[in-house]
């Protein structure tokens, strides 16, 4: 008799496996969807672009005057940037503060927002904003001509 009790105490049954089963298993599938929508909601931040706002997956520039905002807000919005409203286009980074490093953190920036991939021996010439602004409109053009990316 006692082994009887002793097997029900160390086995549980099978309904128990079975309910505390399904239990984590839709526990996990609550953690993973609250994962997936954070996740999303990292990926869809927008961006203004031609008097609409869009994804930042969808972010293109075709217009002079759309990428020229976009590398002002984008220099504006980086933490290390000194003296924010006297940023224009002709403004040199180190005037606002910004030293090679933080060139190379903002062309990761543009990489991941526009989809680029920036050569290593591009990176250390873009020292002013209109740098930023050129190398965009080159790669826009290059796109509209080729239908495809340049490769870095």
């Amino acid at each position: 008799m006692f082994r009887n009790i002793l097997s029900l105490v160390t086995k549980p049954s099978k309904l128990s496996q079975k309910t505390f089963y399904n239990f984590a298993a839709a526990k996990n599938e609550v953690q993973v969807s609250k994962k997936q929508q954070q996740a999303g909601a990292k990926r869809d931040l927008t961006q203004y672009v031609e008097g609409q706002i869009v994804n930042r997956n969808q972010l293109t520039l075709k217009k002079q005057e759309d990428i020229e905002q976009y590398v002002l807000k984008l220099v504006r919005g980086y933490f290390r940037t000194t003296n924010k409203q006297g940023l224009n286009i002709n403004s040199v980074l180190q005037d606002h503060g910004l030293d090679e490093f933080d060139s190379i953190e903002l062309a990761m920036q543009v990489e991941e927002d526009l989809g680029y991939v920036i050569s290593a021996e591009t990176i250390p010439v873009l020292n002013k904003v209109k740098h930023f602004v050129n190398y965009i409109n080159h790669v826009e053009q290059f796109k509209a001509e080729n239908g495809k990316a340049p490769i870095a």
